[in-house]
């Protein structure tokens, strides 16, 4: 018997404390944008081009903001499964990503900040499966180009971080 016959199937969904803190950061994002961008505080020394960045902050950080809260209250079930048989995040598809497609697995992180993001390469023929419309195809050429390859299994927001997701990954 293998060692990953042993392991349990899991079930990790988002965490309500790491929610409400990127829900404060948004906010304070949001309204930080907004007080440059109505000049609420009649400076005179604002230029078009900072207007319009914090319009754009504005319309960024408010879609992020209101994504997280959406995800706060809606969100009661799991949306990442770690399986024997393979792993399967909802967020990305509903189809489970068999191991046995999974040639290798990374963990990818931004600059050198804490958040770890696992990235698990997958056999061509399987990618594509998962490459979805456009968007998500000009998406993950943007990532390629900065050096994450293969499908992102983003731990923003849920129970376990990204290097407890890769070494349970690895595990199985």
């Amino acid at each position: 018997m293998s060692v990953s016959q042993n392991l349990p199937n899991l079930a990790i969904g988002y965490s309500k404390v790491r929610l409400l803190k990127m829900l404060g950061a948004g906010l304070f994002l949001t309204l930080i944008c907004a007080a440059v961008a109505f000049n609420w505080f009649h400076a005179k020394n604002i230029t078009e081009f900072q207007t319009v960045a914090c319009y754009s902050g504005v319309a960024l950080f408010g879609f992020v903001t209101c994504r997280t809260l959406w995800r706060l209250v809606s969100t009661r079930e799991p949306v990442l499964f770690v399986t024997r048989v393979g792993i399967r995040d909802t967020r990305i598809a509903d189809d489970t990503i068999s191991w046995r497609s999974v040639r290798e697995i990374s963990v990818w992180q931004y600059r050198s900040r804490s958040q770890k993001i696992v990235v698990l390469k997958l056999d061509p023929l399987i990618a594509e499966r998962f490459a979805g419309g456009f968007l998500r195809h000009v998406m993950s050429l943007m990532n390629r180009a900065v050096g994450a390859d293969g499908v992102l299994v983003n731990p923003g927001g849920l129970t376990m971080d990204g290097e407890a997701l890769f070494e349970t990954c690895k595990q199985y």
